[in-house]
């Protein structure tokens, strides 16, 4: 119940502020969790080990790591303030959309889309902006205690053509449903929300990530296409979109699935190393406990 008081009064009522205020304020509670919180400073540090580049030096990924605080915070800044706001005021953020073509020959294909991204940047913006283009988009969620919570979240991220399902099994059946009559289904793939992932080999060392979406792809016989929203400097966002995922349709559902992680996760990979400081997963991907056993 506290986190749904706290959301409630950041919504309804730090809402209302221009979002250059919400941002100082985001930034400010972004700095005090850095300090106050070893939790997640061993968190973003530990993903940020892994997601930056080789090269990259120790204050580097440290700098890296306080901005995926910062961009956390950002984000439900922008879901605040998109609250108050109509739906084309977010869109209009977009600055630039690269790839928008694959999305839409994957779609006009009529197999269903299943569009795959991670907790980076702005990733509302893409679904938004989609669903602003006319197409109807099934969005797969984490179940979110209490029920309450649950509910304004989902209030708070609706958007024409957008439709919040949770990852259960009904919310699978609607995924599948969609997808069959040709429809987009959009899924964050970078952490294992229900805690059902297998072991895959995610920047060189495993991680227990969902199998979901090659999985759903496959047996609606639909498309997968990974994209990503970056922040830009100015302000606004930059829309990514890559081509279609060349699935393995074999026949052999586990070789193929096998097959289609490998290719969804390399993507996942090299989107979230374009902009590791943006990328916002604060619940660890990796096990730091057995990290932490394994060090002692």
């Amino acid at each position: 119940m506290p986190g749904f008081i706290a959301l409630w009064c950041w919504v309804r009522l730090f809402g209302r502020l221009p979002r250059r205020a919400l941002y100082r304020i985001s930034d400010l509670g972004a700095a005090l969790a850095w300090y106050v919180s070893p939790r997640l400073r061993a968190v973003t540090r530990a993903h940020m080990a892994r997601a930056c580049a080789p090269e990259a030096t120790e204050p580097e990924r440290t700098r890296a790591a306080r901005g995926c605080l910062r961009s956390a915070y950002r984000y439900w800044a922008d879901l605040a303030w998109a609250a108050h706001r109509p739906p084309e005021r977010a869109v209009d953020r977009v600055e630039a959309i690269d790839g928008v073509e694959h999305f839409f020959a994957a779609h006009d294909r009529g197999c269903g889309v299943v569009f795959v991204s991670a907790h980076l940047g702005s990733p509302e913006h893409m679904i938004r902006t989609v669903g602003a283009m006319g197409v109807d988009v099934v969005v797969l969620t984490e179940p979110l205690a209490p029920p309450a919570l649950h509910r304004l979240v989902h209030e708070v991220r609706a958007a024409p053509g957008v439709h919040f399902v949770p990852a259960d099994m009904r919310g699978v059946r609607a995924t599948i449903e969609q997808l069959r009559r040709g429809g987009a289904v959009a899924i964050l793939a970078d952490r294992d929300v229900l805690g059902s992932g297998q072991p895959q080999p995610f920047f060189g060392e495993p991680a227990r990530l969902p199998r979901g979406p090659i999985e759903l792809a496959l047996r609606a016989n639909a498309e997968v296409v990974v994209g990503f929203v970056r922040n830009t400097e100015r302000g606004g966002v930059h829309i990514s979109i890559d081509p279609p995922l060349a699935l393995p349709r074999s026949g052999d559902r586990e070789a193929d699935a096998a097959a289609g992680m490998e290719l969804m996760l390399r993507a996942l990979e090299r989107g979230i190393r374009q902009s590791p400081d943006q990328w916002f997963a604060l619940h660890p991907v990796w096990d730091l406990d057995a990290e932490d056993a394994g060090s002692s």
